[in-house]
């Protein structure tokens, strides 16, 4: 056996095997070191690109952030229309009904407290974003698997509500957020929740704190209740989920639970909290028609849409002072309202047969009442600016007082007899009828349009010729288009009642026209006065004539067919008007303070019914309604101008009134001086 010392070939130590592991450990090492330098590289890339990306975001958005300065929030306004005594007519807006801008003086600390504690009752402690809120929300929405909880606050839900729109992107949501941070260093928390209660929607149209104490409670802000305060905090949440009106049970939920966390957060006492919650907020019933004078106000703002447009005049909170009197426009409507003919004719039944009434201002051409139909929720046509009727025999006193600019005198006679006209094309013939179908002899011109004889008016737009006559009434205000034909004088031509009221005054203000004005004056919301309008005043006849007319005007209603119009004690003027087959009655009148127009007939023209003339139909309601108006004036007498003199005359003879003449005849009439009859009547010897 051989016997050896030699080690085992695998316990011999090789050198170059510590040699091979050195080198492998220092690779292995090597690359984790370029791997970690390559990692390094790349998240300092990553971070590079997502920090730059951040700033892009940020940049981008800040760029569409609004600058929000003190000018900023210019929220929609409603426009308000006041009478000329500063009393509300209506109030015009679009979709947003905000009626003022209050201060957080004019908002109560409850109303205050209330919106807090149901909306963001950590309000006073977030910069404009609430962590807290944020993150319970989340875990319930989490928990119930649907979004039941929101954390937007107040600042959010202003900057939402006054600034953005209602896209619903994290981008918008991002610069919200941005925003309510930008307002809360701007604003103190007492300002933001001003802005708050002055932008945010309570339903029922209702926009801000102001119209949402008018619209429930009828009510200034300032008198509202702590129970009150509790069920308009309860309401932005879901203006109809929430509606005291349309779902007053879940409002009453709501209002129990603000009560609820107002005294949990200390901000009334547990006495206040049960006397409060044990009030029933008395809720007035929503009004559906929003103004009074409902033609008027649509006559003023169809102007105000022409000049302005409609932007301004519904959301800029302008502030309409028209001449409208709203006593007068009561008088107006319950004047037409009791009229025998609409007893007659009840809406239910002929809803067609309609009426107007306007009443101006002479002196200045306002217009102080204005009815322009039975039922404005039946119909918006205007018949007093916007119905063209024919006016029967009012439109006489045009005729005669164009002949007493060409130099006639209400003494002259005209032949009353028969006479016809031949059409040169046509051929036909006319002849003119009186009402009672019969002649009467040589007339005096003040007889002649006190009885409304028809021939005597023919006679006399045919001597002046009809191009003469519709000159002179363009003149006295009509602006409706005229043939120029002899039937023009009974009354052929188609006007409104605001035209012939407006040439009417132009008697009663001794030859002055007035245009018709309505708008005094318009300030915008800061009070600036945007227009302010004066009486636009011309002399368009003499004002002797004027006066002559008015006396004949006078005589009519005193002696002549406008007797059923005659107020005792009052000095009142005017003329009926009839058309043929009695489709529209008219009576035309005026004091020296007022005159009044009141016109009826079918909308689809028609007869009224046999024997229903101007002064049967139209005289007692216009006599009801000046009954009333001229309460507010003192008795005046109708003015004689320098130039003229009163004389009493003889209607028959046109000269001074004797003893023989009958009673019924003798009439006080102003003549120009240098005209002024000289010689007494002989009645009853001679005429001549």
């Amino acid at each position: 056996m051989v016997f050896s010392n030699s080690p085992d070939p695998d316990e011999i130590y090789d050198p170059a095997e510590d040699e091979d592991s050195e080198t492998i450990t220092q690779k292995v090492v090597g690359w984790l070191w370029f791997f970690f330098k390559l990692g390094f590289v790349f998240t300092f890339i990553a971070i590079i690109i997502i920090t730059g990306a951040v700033i892009g975001i940020v940049k981008g958005f800040s760029e569409k952030i609004p600058i929000i300065s003190d000018s900023s929030y210019r929220p929609n306004l409603t426009t308000q229309v006041f009478d000329c005594k500063g009393r509300l007519l209506a109030k015009l807006h679009a979709e947003e009904n905000r009626t003022r801008i209050l201060s957080s003086q004019e908002i109560p600390a409850h109303m205050k407290s209330a919106v807090v504690a149901i909306e963001d009752e950590r309000f006073y402690s977030h910069y404009g974003i609430d962590i807290v809120g944020i993150t319970r929300a989340m875990v319930k929405n989490v928990q119930a698997g649907r979004v039941v909880q929101g954390a937007s606050t107040l600042t959010q839900q202003l900057v939402k509500n006054a600034f953005l729109t209602s896209e619903k992107t994290f981008k918008r949501k991002a610069i919200e957020a941005m925003m309510a941070f930008q307002l809360e260093r701007k604003y103190s928390k007492e300002e933001i929740l001003t802005l708050y209660l002055n932008e945010i929607y309570f339903g029922h149209g209702a926009y801000g704190l102001a119209a949402a104490a008018e619209i429930y409670f009828g009510k200034d802000p300032m008198a509202l209740t702590i129970s009150e305060c509790a069920m308009l905090a309860g309401i932005p949440k879901s203006p109809v989920a929430f509606s005291p009106i349309k779902n007053p049970k879940n409002n009453e939920i709501r209002r129990s639970l603000v009560l609820a966390k107002m005294v949990e957060l200390g901000f009334i006492s547990p006495a206040d909290y049960e006397t409060a919650k044990s009030e029933q907020p008395a809720v007035r019933e929503i009004q559906a028609q929003e103004f009074k004078a409902p033609y008027f106000v649509t006559y003023v703002r169809d102007q105000l849409l022409e000049k302005y447009g409609a932007n301004l005049v519904y959301n800029g909170g302008l502030k309409i002072h028209t001449t409208l009197d709203f006593d007068l426009q009561e008088y107006a409507e319950a004047a037409m309202a009791s009229a025998p003919i609409f007893k007659e004719y009840p809406i239910e039944k002929y809803p067609g047969l309609n009426g107007s009434l306007v009443c101006l201002d002479p002196k200045n051409g306002h217009i102080k009442a204005m009815y322009g139909g039975r039922s404005f929720e039946q119909s918006q046509f205007n018949r007093v600016t916007q119905a063209y009727r024919q006016p029967g025999s009012s439109f006489k006193p045009f005729v005669y007082a164009a002949a007493l600019e060409e130099g006639m005198l209400p003494g002259d006679a005209v032949v009353d007899e028969y006479i016809a006209y031949t059409n040169p094309w046509t051929r036909k013939v006319w002849a003119p009828k009186n009402y009672d179908l019969k002649f009467h002899g040589s007339v005096t011109l003040m007889k002649a349009l006190c009885r409304s004889f028809n021939i005597p008016a023919v006679k006399l737009i045919d001597r002046l010729t009809p191009a003469k006559v519709i000159r002179f009434a363009k003149r006295m205000g009509i602006t409706a288009q005229m043939e120029p034909n002899l039937s023009l004088a009974l009354g052929s031509g188609q006007f409104t009642p605001l035209e012939m009221a407006s040439s009417y005054g132009v008697f009663a203000n001794m030859g002055i026209l007035c245009r018709p004005l309505s708008i005094l004056k318009v300030e915008d919301r800061d009070g600036n006065v945007l227009e302010e309008n004066l009486p636009r005043a011309k002399e368009v006849m003499k004002a002797v004539n004027a006066a002559m007319i008015c006396d004949m005007l006078r005589t009519a209603v005193e002696r002549g067919t406008g007797v059923r119009a005659k107020i005792p004690g009052r000095a009142i003027a005017g003329k009926t008007g009839t058309t043929n087959d009695y489709v529209d009655a008219w009576f035309n009148g005026m004091s020296p303070d007022l005159v009044t127009v009141a016109q009826f007939g079918f909308d689809m023209p028609k007869t009224l019914g046999r024997g229903k003339a101007g002064g049967s139909v139209a005289g007692p309601p216009w006599k009801a309604f000046m009954e009333k108006a001229l309460e507010h004036y003192p008795k005046k007498d109708f003015p004689v101008p320098d130039g003229a003199v009163r004389a009493r005359v003889c209607m028959i003879s046109g000269k001074l009134a004797s003893k023989g003449c009958p009673g019924n005849e003798v009439v006080s009439q102003i003549f120009p001086i240098e005209s002024q009859p000289l010689t007494e009547c002989r009645h009853g010897m001679s005429v001549a």
